[in-house]
């Protein structure tokens, strides 16, 4: 029976690596079908007999078939107590006619339908449901679909699903009702629920309506997928309700089965408000108390201005004297955090970063017609950017007049917003003594007023703010595939850092910690 299997596997990754040849990166995006190599699946089931009593039949279902990857492994790893009623539900008709091809005459009942349309009458219910969703972001699920299942959830569950979520959320929303009781279920999907705001429904489902196993979350520099950039986790759980003393088990690492961290956490533990990735920690940022405090007690932080085209609004300097524009309509922006070297940003005699390439954003909110008097230069490139449909693209269309930015004052201190974790740390900050803004590759932090008050030195805080633990940024923000990670200003706000007890001190007794102050002779 092995051989049999091991040739219709080896059929199975034939037809799988022809299908996906002939599908756009695009098409795969919106659709989400990734399928899931076979070694890994192998690699998940065996993990999952720890889960299911031995000795007596188990019928199966993966609502999300594909080609049959999860079925192969689960026919490899359960070949001694499958039963006849396994099923697969697979949209894609292709996908479907293959599987039910190969995997008929062993078990398999292949349905060629919308899981999120069917009812859990289609089929019997089932001992073990595994699973690899389609990873279709919020904005390819139609209205119909969304509006349907959310209702559905709120009715059943009490939950209000967030619109953001996308498809796997809702499969495994539905999937319970399709479960026997005490039924194991096994979903491997992106890990950044764990994080974001719109998995707070999610991790409220998986705290209240299951009795959650286990988590195990594999690193983002461990990309599964060699086609998709995601991080990848897998989820345990028993279909019946949580016991108040639950313990569920957080482990990470590239080996399910010999992970490299291990940790647990009681059920009352767990709260779908805060970032579940923080338990697959393993170091201490635990400070002295009266030490302790977050950047959001000393900074205002704001996202660098979004320019509508950067394109057509950021010139370098030689540019700009090549189209003979006057530099009066420009403001200096710096470039792109892989490119600016030093710590410090220090200004020229005008105030302009002092770098190997100075960048300027066109910055001007004067009438059309004023502009056509004062400089013929500029008023026949705004009019280039006519032809080019510049003036149409979503931020432009919005903006009177279409080519006037965002006003904001010049950061004290930024910080790269999205990073990789390869040699270099993924966040760096920067101390900007100069007058640039920056675009939305940066945060920007701009001090309170206690800090100017304190007479900080601000080279030497540069120091302490490049200090903080990699770790302690990683986990206030979230982790995509290929070791990438991102800080949105409100994550970067909650990061912890340790101070000097004389600051802690000031922060104690301080009286207006939500103002920020222009920006004026910070450079020490």
């Amino acid at each position: 029976m092995q051989n049999k299997i091991k040739k219709l596997e080896d059929r199975r990754i034939s037809f799988q690596r022809e299908f996906d040849s002939r599908k756009s990166n695009e098409d795969r995006n919106r659709l989400g079908q990734y399928a899931t190599p076979n070694e890994f699946a192998i690699e998940i089931l065996s993990e999952t007999k720890k889960y299911i009593p031995k000795n007596r039949a188990i019928t199966f279902l993966d609502p999300a078939l594909g080609s049959g990857s999860f079925y192969s492994a689960f026919l490899s790893e359960f070949q001694s107590n499958s039963s006849d009623n396994n099923y697969g539900i697979e949209i894609d008709s292709e996908l479907s006619e293959f599987a039910k091809s190969v995997y008929g005459e062993l078990g398999l009942k292949v349905i060629n339908k919308d899981f999120t349309s069917l009812e859990a009458k289609s089929t019997n219910k089932v001992d073990l449901l595994v699973s690899n969703p389609p990873y279709s972001r919020h904005h390819h699920i139609s209205t119909e679909i969304k509006a349907r299942i959310t209702s559905w959830v709120k009715t059943k569950y009490g939950i209000k699903v967030s619109k953001l979520s996308g498809l796997h959320c809702y499969f495994i929303y539905l999937a319970q009702q399709f479960l026997e009781e005490n039924g194991i279920a096994v979903w491997l999907v992106p890990s950044e629920f764990l994080d974001v705001n719109f998995g707070k429904s999610l991790k409220q489902y998986l705290k209240h309506e299951v009795q959650l196993l286990r988590i195990h979350k594999y690193s983002p520099e461990d990309l599964k997928f060699n086609d998709a950039l995601v991080s990848s986790l897998v989820v345990w759980y028993k279909n019946c309700k949580p016991e108040e003393n639950d313990k569920i088990k957080f482990t990470s690492g590239p080996d399910i089965s010999n992970p490299t961290f291990n940790t647990n956490a009681r059920i009352s533990e767990l709260d779908p408000n805060f970032k579940w990735s923080n338990y697959f920690r393993d170091y201490d940022t635990t400070f002295d108390q009266k030490n302790k405090a977050t950047i959001k007690d000393l900074f205002t932080i704001k996202r660098g201005i979004a320019s509508g085209n950067n394109k057509f609004f950021i010139l370098s300097s030689s540019e700009i004297e090549e189209k003979k524009i006057p530099l009066k309509y420009f403001r200096p922006i710096l470039p792109p955090p892989k490119v600016i070297k030093s710590n410090i940003i220090k200004p020229d005699n005008n105030g302009n970063p002092i770098l190997d390439e100075q960048l300027f954003l066109l910055d001007t909110d004067l009438p059309l017609l004023q502009i056509k008097e004062e400089s013929k230069e500029l008023y026949d490139y705004l009019l280039s950017g006519i032809d080019a449909k510049v003036n149409e693209g979503y931020l432009c269309k919005n903006r009177k007049p279409w080519y006037s930015q965002e006003q904001r004052e010049e950061p004290l201190f930024v910080c790269n917003y999205i990073g990789r974790n390869n040699k270099t740390a993924p966040f760096r900050f920067l101390l900007n003594e100069s007058k640039a803004i920056t675009t939305n590759s940066f945060l920007g932090l701009y001090p309170k007023p206690i800090l100017k008050r304190l007479n900080i030195d601000y080279r030497s805080f540069l120091n302490q703010l490049n200090s903080i633990q990699t770790e302690e940024l990683i986990a206030k923000g979230r982790s995509y595939g290929g070791g990438m990670y991102k800080l949105e200003p409100k994550e970067l706000s909650n990061v912890e850092l340790e101070l000097e007890r004389e600051l802690i001190q000031e922060l104690e007794i301080s009286e207006q910690l939500t103002l920020f102050e222009p920006k004026e002779e910070y450079a020490s």
